[in-house]
């Protein structure tokens, strides 16, 4: 990580990463695909409650990315007592952070449904749907914050084990709870979730011994006594993260209720780009996770010319794959959304959002792995606040859009347009920053 070749400690953690990174988009397009054969509205109604649970997620990959920059810090000094304490902090985040905010989701989960003034049959099944995922979100959070504490190590391959277990696990028992396959009751959108929370409980529950074995699991009275500097140093880190992240939900949320002016066809389409264009951004977040402990560590050993030149080599290596799927997405827009969804009205909304979104993803990528940068350099406030405001602005830039009057696809080219732009201000806010030392 600190010496030798730089593209190699790249592709070690970077790879598998980003390998996992699209294990777990595989989770949202497999549910995707099957709640097609259902039905628009299965799709409305996941798609909808989709983003609530991403708001969630996000929080927890805040939380499990500011504790491992910790740790990752601590490694990189070589200081045992350090690794261990960012460990236990770690550890607390998830178990505290998920309590808090399930509680939360749970206390409000039909106010947003109210909000997004989705149709009555999408909202029913939306709210049964995101009341299992939130039930289920501490295990997302121990599993999350497991599998950065592995990457802090050096260890990227045992985090991409556990995301196949439970990718695997979706997959099998996905249809099963879906259509009520054997003796399994037919749930539809309620058996999605409940199959996504039973691959995040198997793979908690694995990667937790697992950690063990390496004699970095915490104490459970730890639980209790969290060691405050490290915690407050993961909560620098990763709170501006994880707000980020929400806040980026909590602007589709806000998509969904615009969009829903035009259908619930239009709300599908939505869902289903949003889908396809997440299979680029978790391959730029697998490969920010590498920057996230390249830079982390390097820092911590006194090398940031190393830590910079990780940066820009990890952002190369990232627009490669990113592009292949670019060229896909732009040279097939309407067959990538039929495969999900074969109803001319859904093919039709989406194959505008699927073209521009696929335009703009090269963007994304200098936008996550920068931002990625910046967590391990344990300075993400700035660029977090840069991020949230160019979201923000989708909003009203589609209602504006909207008013001239472009249609849906106001929608689609607010979300685009700022992609751009967020990229190219953090690429350049970068650097500045590698200038300034």
């Amino acid at each position: 990580m600190v010496s030798g070749s730089i593209d190699r400690a790249i592709l070690h953690l970077g790879a598998p990463a980003a390998l996992a990174a699209l294990l777990q988009a595989g989770f949202l397009v497999v549910d995707t695909f099957w709640l097609g054969r259902v039905g628009a509205v299965a799709i409305a109604a996941a798609s909808t409650a989709g983003f609530v649970m991403w708001l969630a997620q996000t929080l927890g990959e805040g939380a499990a990315n500011g504790s491992g920059a910790v740790l990752a810090n601590a490694v990189g000094a070589g200081d045992d007592l350090a690794v261990r304490r960012a460990a236990s902090a770690g550890q607390a985040l998830a178990v505290w952070g998920s309590a808090l905010v399930s509680s939360v989701g749970l206390a409000s989960a039909h106010a947003v449904f109210v909000f997004m003034a989705t149709a009555g049959d999408v909202s029913l099944a939306g709210h049964r749907y995101l009341w299992v995922i939130l039930l289920g979100m501490p295990a997302y959070f121990v599993f999350t914050w497991l599998s950065a504490a592995f990457r802090a190590t050096g260890d990227a391959r045992t985090p991409l084990k556990l995301l196949a277990i439970a990718a695997a696990v979706n997959l099998l028992i996905d249809p099963v709870l879906i259509f009520g396959l054997g003796p399994a009751p037919a749930l539809g959108v309620t058996g999605a979730a409940l199959a996504t929370v039973a691959a995040w409980l198997v793979s908690a529950a694995w990667g937790w011994a697992l950690l063990g074995r390496m004699g970095l699991r915490p104490m459970v009275r730890d639980l209790m006594r969290p060691p405050r500097s490290e915690t407050w140093k993961a909560l620098k880190v990763g709170v501006p993260l994880g707000l980020e992240g929400a806040f980026f939900s909590v602007i589709y949320i806000f998509l969904t209720k615009v969009t829903t002016d035009f259908g619930t066809p239009a709300v599908a389409a939505l869902g289903i780009g949003h889908k396809l264009e997440l299979l680029n951004y978790f391959v730029c977040a697998g490969m920010g996770a590498a920057a996230t402990t390249l830079v982390g560590q390097n820092l911590g050993a006194g090398n940031p010319a190393r830590a910079a030149r990780a940066t820009w080599r990890t952002l190369f290596l990232t627009c490669l794959p990113v592009g292949a799927v670019t060229m896909v997405l732009v040279s097939y827009p309407d067959r990538a959304v039929a495969v999900f969804n074969a109803d001319p009205e859904v093919v039709s909304a989406g194959t505008t959002y699927v073209l521009l979104a696929g335009l703009s993803q090269l963007f994304m990528a200098f936008e996550v792995v920068c931002l990625s940068a910046f967590a391990g350099a344990q300075w993400a406030a700035v660029p977090a606040a840069v991020e949230m405001g160019f979201t923000a602005a989708r909003v009203p830039v589609a209602m504006a859009l909207i008013a001239l009057g472009l249609g849906v696809e106001g929608v689609w080219i607010a979300i685009a347009g700022t992609t751009v732009i967020k990229g190219s201000l953090l690429g350049i806010m970068f650097l500045v920053r590698q200038g300034r030392g």
